[in-house]
């Protein structure tokens, strides 16, 4: 049975011409050096299969020798630096290209419709570079071929598109149909057969490439959504990390004591404070709570949460109800939370709640709050309310800890 990609669901936002140009050098190069590369893999074999025999065949090491398209392959006994980037263009015959292509068009031009197109060409000729210094370290034999590069684009929409569907279409015999999986399940399939296939000395395939492309490409992509060189989806790996982090804490909120719920989130950049009308106008009072939320908002950018965290405290207790915006008033909350300053931390996380109506998570908000309420200021009547709220719109282990907080909280509340 042969599996092959055929497509993906992931919505292109332009054309990407660049991977189109790359699939199309590596189409032409392999019509223009495929009867030399089939004269080479001869003269190779032969020469092996001499070796094994003791044989000496000075003749077809010179031929390889004097070779220039042989000369193009990785070869780790004769490195040359130009070799890094001229293997990737070469394949050993039409299948060897059908199944690189057929990867690489299928994954590379999402990646590259994330990445750009100068970001994406660079990325793709440095996972050919770290794709082959993989091998070399690992082998003595030629290579030759675009795996390594193609893995390394897999290894990036692993961690870009993670639940992005794929369409896989399979050839038994005559048969021929599709089915489609989760790009999450194929990609790791695939990098866990090229291990196996690589420590059991499965031979003729340079796994060891494909393994170091996977870990290159993923840890790539994992790099330019911790750096925000990209913007944001809500199911790029990151984010499905991020969540499966918040669930396994939301489980410690269980536990009576000493839990630190939601670990505060990456701040991003400080947003600047409305200014209520021309400097020369302002009161003194209006002033002075200019001057209070920029200590925050510095603070915040500057990556200093506890400090934020203490000057909005400061800034509650003289004006109550100041909400900052939306991203900075929920790592201000967490904070608060982390340090277990739980009256204050609750009124801020009201206040998001009251001030941004449309919230994506605040059914989860509305669960700490419960549990603030509940465990910690003993206001059950509100944690019941915003617990009621919240249960229908969680899910999973959040609404099992919602559903068990409910339960012990005393009757009769109000």
């Amino acid at each position: 049975m042969i599996i092959f990609p055929l497509g993906t669901d992931r919505r292109l936002q332009r054309t990407p011409w660049v991977n189109y140009a790359l699939i199309a050098a590596n189409v032409g190069i392999f019509l223009f050096t495929e009867r030399q590369i089939k004269a080479i893999s001869s003269a190779v074999q032969q020469y092996y299969q001499h070796a094994i025999e003791n044989i000496d065949r000075p003749d077809i090491r010179a031929f390889l020798d004097d070779n220039p398209l042989y000369q193009a392959y990785l070869q780790p006994e004769t490195l040359q630096l130009s070799q890094f980037f001229t293997y990737q263009f070469l394949h050993a015959d039409l299948l060897h290209l059908i199944g690189n292509m057929l990867f690489l068009f299928v994954f590379g031009n999402a990646v590259e419709d994330r990445l750009g197109k100068i970001g994406y060409l660079a990325f793709y000729l440095a996972g050919g570079v770290l794709a082959g210094l993989g091998h070399v370290y690992t082998s003595h034999a030629p290579v030759l071929g675009a795996s390594g590069s193609v893995a390394a684009v897999t290894g990036a929409f692993l961690a870009l598109f993670p639940l992005a569907n794929i369409t896989l279409g399979y050839w038994i015999i005559i048969v021929f149909d599709t089915f489609v999986v989760s790009a999450i399940v194929l990609i790791l399939f695939r990098v866990a057969q090229d291990f196996i296939f690589n420590f059991s000395g499965i031979g003729g395939v340079a796994y060891m490439a494909h393994l170091a492309g996977y870990a290159y490409g993923f840890s790539a992509g994992m790099a330019v959504l911790m750096l925000r060189l990209v913007d944001r989806e809500p199911y790029d790996m990151l984010t499905l990390l991020e969540q499966k982090r918040r669930r396994s804490q939301f489980k410690r909120l269980s536990q009576k004591d000493g839990y630190h719920p939601w670990d505060t989130a990456r701040p991003g950049k400080g947003e600047a404070p409305p200014k209520p009308g021309d400097a020369g106008e302002l009161t003194d009072e209006q002033r002075d709570l200019m001057e209070r939320r920029a200590v925050i908002s510095k603070a915040v950018a500057a990556h200093d949460l506890p400090g934020a965290a203490a000057a909005y405290a400061a800034l509650l207790e003289q004006y109550p109800d100041q909400v900052m915006p939306q991203q900075t008033q929920l790592d201000l909350a967490n904070q608060l939370m982390a340090e277990q300053k739980h009256a204050v931390a609750a009124r801020a996380y009201e206040l998001l709640l009251s001030k941004f109506h449309t919230y994506t998570d605040a059914a989860q908000v509305k669960l700490i709050l419960g549990l603030i309420y509940a465990r910690y200021l003993d206001e059950p009547g509100r944690a019941r309310e915003l617990l009621t709220e919240a249960t229908p719109r969680l899910v999973g282990d959040e609404r099992q800890l919602a559903e068990k907080v409910l339960s012990d909280l005393p009757e009769n509340t109000s």
